[in-house]
């Protein structure tokens, strides 16, 4: 019983580059997805990094597709095997565009910022409300510090129970990335 598998020199060549190519996409999917969901992000740069993963992915994901349908579909041993591996890299492809998107879109519409003294940063986030809309941006240690640092208005009515957010002697400024929710820059007036 012969257990040797003959494949051509072309055959080979392109099985170990659809193999390293799926490898390094595996790679950058669990960056990505590290980065994104687990930390909490302050600065521009975020945007970048995570706009460079993505492209990143869609180059890697172009090249598995030429592989794919130049030299691997041809090969009918193992036909099923790789359009498996071909149709799972084009799904998640197709989900990093979805997990990235807000990030791509908030570097072309720019930033957003809120001028307030009532607040609230309880629960390590910053909670507010502007114009009936409802704003919860996580926050970094340093800047929740600033934030907490801020002293009370001197009142019996320091919180506001409809809102949910404390009145502040000084008025913040959080300069943030709508979509993303990233936050830019965090102040509080002197």
């Amino acid at each position: 019983m012969n257990n040797i598998e003959n494949f051509t020199d072309d055959e080979q060549k392109a099985m170990s580059k659809y193999s390293l190519l799926n490898s390094l996409f595996i790679l950058v999917n669990g960056i990505i997805l590290v980065y994104v969901n687990n930390t909490v992000k302050q600065g521009t740069y975020h945007l970048y990094i995570v706009t460079g993963l993505l492209i990143v992915s869609a180059v890697i994901t172009l090249m598995i597709v030429i592989v794919y349908f130049r030299k691997i579909r041809h090969i009918r041993k193992y036909r099923t095997r790789y359009s498996v591996c071909f149709y799972l890299s084009v799904f998640l492809f197709a989900l990093h565009v979805f997990i990235c998107k807000d990030y791509v879109v908030d570097i072309f519409s720019g930033e957003r910022t809120i001028v307030t003294s009532e607040y609230s940063v309880l629960w390590d986030y910053f909670h507010t409300e502007i114009d009936g809309e409802e704003i919860k941006l996580n926050l970094t240690d340093k800047a929740l510090e600033k934030l907490r640092d801020n002293e009370y208005i001197d009142s019996e009515e320091i919180y506001n129970f409809d809102k949910g957010t404390y009145y502040y002697k000084n008025k913040v400024h959080v300069t943030y990335y709508s979509n993303s929710e990233i936050i830019k820059e965090v102040f509080v007036e002197k």
